[in-house]
């Protein structure tokens, strides 16, 4: 069965066990990076916000052997565990007021974007861009509800791109605070730990991991004030900063790292067997020198990315 047969089949098996005046369809989402995804979009009476549950995922399982009705249940019991139980957007979203609480950033790749990037406000930042949603909610579990902010958005609430993210900067580290951790300790399930001088248990490990609290789109912690500096304090020396995705950095002292070309070939592997092709945030990795205080590119990127 081809996927767009499973697409097809998976909507028609949904729409039959649905009731209370629930309804659903199919919608095509251009995600990061340009990706394409299906995904199933279920309706409610009274509620205007919903979760798209991307079916690529259920697709290998069903030919890993599971059958309709055990996939059509899972998509159900995940829709119920995302589900908002409320309305959101409306008049609520117009007013600046009731959202600049909420505003956050995340980091993308700017060169696999620019489409997108002509629709929304945005800051260059290296070789990616720094772009702008409101957190609409964000669940016990960990997932989180985001609406991306549009040109048109700046009008209604009658504010500039400076503003929002001076906004985004107080907020992204208040509501999605940094994790910093061992690559050992989070592989193993181990809980982050606050970057400070008595984290001398990770000692001697080689690579760290920098994100948020929730490890989702936690790259963005490179941009928290300071976070880079405490790092450097930390290691007391200068080190790497490998994107790993758009979820988390890699950490790699100049002590145990290779040379900045053989790094950006780890990279560029790493992101084309390992990441999936919407998560990818760069294939460059970053240079930390703590006398500059701040992020570089290699110097053969530099000239390309302030273009």
């Amino acid at each position: 069965m081809s996927y767009e047969q499973f697409v097809e089949q998976m909507e028609a098996k949904l729409r039959s066990s649905l009731d209370g005046g629930r309804s659903l369809g199919v919608r095509q989402v251009t995600k990061n990076n340009g990706k394409k995804r299906k995904g199933i979009v279920f309706s409610e009476p009274g509620i205007n916000v919903s979760p798209t549950i991307y079916l690529e995922e259920y697709y290998e399982r069903y030919k890993r052997g599971y059958s309709f009705e055990q996939l059509a249940a899972q998509i159900m019991c995940l829709y119920s565990h995302v589900r908002m139980g409320h309305s959101w957007e409306g008049e609520f979203v117009t007013k600046y007021a009731n959202v600049r609480a909420k505003l956050i950033y995340q980091l993308i790749n700017r060169e696999k974007n620019r489409d997108l990037l002509a629709q929304v406000p945005y800051i260059p930042y290296l070789d990616l861009a720094i772009v702008f949603y409101v957190l609409v909610d964000m669940k016990e579990d960990d997932r989180i509800a985001t609406m991306l902010v549009r040109n048109e958005h700046l009008g209604w609430w009658k504010v500039t791109r400076e503003e929002i993210y001076e906004e985004a900067c107080a907020n992204t580290r208040r509501l999605l605070p940094e994790e910093f951790t061992t690559l050992y300790a989070l592989l193993a399930g181990v809980e982050g730990e606050d970057i400070s001088p008595d984290l001398d248990e990770t000692k001697g490990y080689s690579m760290y991991i920098l994100t948020n609290c929730i490890r989702n789109f936690g790259a963005a912690a490179v941009l928290y004030r300071d976070v880079l500096k405490n790092i450097g304090e930390y290691l007391k020396e200068d080190f790497y900063v490998l994107p790993s995705s758009i979820h988390e950095m890699i950490i790699v002292p100049d002590s145990s790292a290779p040379s900045w070309r053989e790094t950006a070939m780890i990279v560029k592997e790493i992101n084309e067997t390992q990441v999936r092709e919407e998560e990818v945030l760069s294939d460059i990795p970053y240079h930390y020198k703590r006398k500059e205080g701040r992020l570089r590119l290699p110097v053969w990127e530099m000239d390309r990315a302030e273009s």
